[in-house]
């Protein structure tokens, strides 16, 4: 069994949660976006950052999920491992769905005028009707389901890996050549292309086709490259080729949009126009161009343990799931307030990093109790 730490994953996982908690700060005050809490004075600025970080912080946390899933199967057999993933995802996102998630909701619509107290909302919240038609949700927890059903999708082809059998020498040497990385990405993207103009993204799981079609391919991504260590390599000694072309197709993507030139706003009937999928794909490429420059650039530089990456990596779990009800909670009262934009952001950023932090350590951290309840392992 392979026992080694692989640090540049623990230490990607940490930078991606961090981005997510800037990208949600930040959507308060970008511009032209909606979110739960906006602010009426917004920034196009804050909107080129999000918009670069949406391109790739979830396919990135869904490729390192892939990646540890491998590592887990090692471990354990697949019954122990589907328990493991119920036990680590789908308890928490119960739980906190109706602890942390109704909060959030009952602000928004505070914001949008209603006169409820939070026990008159929360009888509303209780007859799950989907927001935002209704007031049920579990809003960013999307994710930790998601992840379990690709998890458990993903056994077969966890069995099948582990194997040494023609298959699998078959892939080992289809992964000795670097233009198999491109030709992997193309087979990947084609499903989403030709989905994501016929399905909108929902995040209920079960009717948002283009979008498992689009994440699934990256927890793929992170077994194959797993057993097949080569790729691994490839990213790291190819990194500026893999940045390169991540770097392009983002400055080609904002060159069409910022002037107008989406396939979208020139046509009308832009659905039958083969230039939209071609606009769609390149979206999707330059997603897997700046999850494989990371990794690249993770194995490279970031492939060492130390006392911050390891306290970092407990706790990350639970600021995922606390971070988005700090942020919306605490943006309701300051978005009301009138001063500048830039003070705003600062003073959103810092208090609410720090309410979540504290929170984990003082009362999430030390306990076992509350421990399981965030899908983390027991202290012994």
């Amino acid at each position: 069994m392979n026992t080694t730490r692989y640090y540049y994953i623990d230490s990607l996982r940490v930078i991606a949660i961090l981005m997510m908690f800037l990208y949600h700060v930040f959507m308060v005050f970008v511009a032209e976006w909606g979110w739960h809490i906006k602010n009426t004075e917004t920034s196009n600025v804050l909107l080129e950052i999000n918009y670069w970080m949406a391109s790739f912080r979830m396919p990135l946390l869904f490729f390192v999920s892939g990646y540890i899933s491998y590592i887990l199967m090692q471990r354990l057999n697949w019954k122990a491992f589907t328990i493991q993933r119920f036990t680590r995802l789908m308890i928490p996102t119960i739980i906190w769905t109706f602890i942390l998630v109704a909060p959030q909701i009952y602000f928004e619509r505070k914001l949008e005028g209603i006169d409820q107290s939070y026990f008159e909302f929360y009888q509303s919240f209780l007859e799950f009707k989907w927001w935002p038609n209704g007031n049920f949700h579990w809003l960013h927890l999307w994710f930790i389901p998601y992840l379990f059903c690709y998890n458990i999708l993903s056994i077969p082809l966890l069995y099948i890996l582990q194997k040494n059998n023609k298959f699998t020498q078959a892939l080992n040497f289809f992964f000795q050549r670097p233009i198999s990385i491109f030709i992997f990405v193309f087979i990947a993207i084609l499903p989403y292309t030709f989905l994501s103009v016929h399905y909108e993204t929902t995040h209920d799981l079960i009717n948002d086709t283009a979008r498992h079609s689009f994440f699934i391919f990256f927890v793929i991504a992170g077994l194959l490259f797993f057993r097949f260590q080569q790729v691994m390599e490839l990213f790291q000694s190819k990194r500026r080729l893999f940045l390169s072309f991540a770097f392009l197709s983002i400055l080609l993507i904002n060159t069409l949009r910022w002037n107008g030139w989406e396939p979208f706003d020139i046509w009308e009937n832009w659905i039958e126009k083969p230039q939209t999928y071609f606009f769609i794909g390149l979206i999707n490429f330059n997603s897997w161009m700046w999850v494989f420059s990371s990794l690249g650039y993770g194995r490279r530089y970031l492939n060492k343990n130390n006392r911050l990456l390891s306290y970092m990596n407990t706790a990350v779990y639970p600021f995922y799931i606390l971070h988005q009800t700090v942020i919306v909670m605490l943006a309701y009262y300051v978005v009301g307030t009138t001063d500048d934009v830039s003070l705003k952001l600062i003073f959103l950023l810092i208090v609410c990093f720090s309410i979540i932090v504290l929170t984990y350590h003082l009362f999430i951290r030390p306990y076992n109790a509350m421990r399981f309840l965030f899908g983390m392992k027991r202290i012994k």
